[in-house]
């Protein structure tokens, strides 16, 4: 076993936060399944929230560690993939959205893995943050069952999946850029 090289506990608020946004899932999975929309909307929210606040809470109050900086992505794309799933196969989110949403972030999520082998880490970028949020709020319109909501949370999720296409292109652009040589004059 490896030496921990950090001071930071692993049990940080944040990463708990992570950890219970983890354990909602099959939750909200059940609670869609058994037609109990209101419910699931309501834990989806709150899964929604921790999201938010676990970053939060890591910044202001300086708990950042290694595993929250791969939990935390770990958590959302869990959370997201899972309802979107769930959702498509009930006639209520295009499977060919689900499909690009749930492989970018395979691609994504696994050019993440690998280059942390190598000890480089990437971070998300701001249109891939952006891209969660709307992910998350577009879901939620669509488990509220209101024909408008549903409605106006499948716009959502249609222009979350620009961002993400927009994200993906960013991450794999940048990690295989050809690195700038430098010349000393030698």
């Amino acid at each position: 076993m490896k030496v921990k090289d950090e001071q930071m506990p692993l049990w940080t608020l944040p990463n708990r936060l992570c950890i219970i946004r983890i354990l909602f899932i099959p939750l909200i999975i059940l609670f869609i399944e058994k037609g109990l929309f209101y419910v699931a909307f309501i834990l989806f929210i709150l899964a929604g929230i921790t999201d938010g606040l676990d970053g939060f809470v890591a910044r202001k109050f300086k708990l950042t560690s290694k595993l929250g900086l791969y939990l935390d992505p770990i958590a959302d794309k869990l959370l997201v993939s899972s309802v979107l799933i769930t959702l498509t196969y009930h006639n209520l989110i295009p499977l060919w959205v689900t499909i690009l949403l749930v492989c970018r972030e395979f691609i994504i999520n696994g050019l993440r893995s690998f280059y942390a082998i190598e000890g480089i880490t990437i971070y998300p970028s701001i249109s891939g943050k952006l891209k969660t949020t709307l992910q998350i709020v577009g879901i939620s319109c669509v488990l509220f069952k209101h024909p408008l909501a549903q409605q106006v949370g499948l716009y959502i999720i249609y222009i979350a999946l620009l961002f993400s296409m927009y994200s993906a292109v960013n991450y794999i652009t940048a990690i295989f850029r050809p690195k700038k040589q430098t010349t000393d004059g030698g």
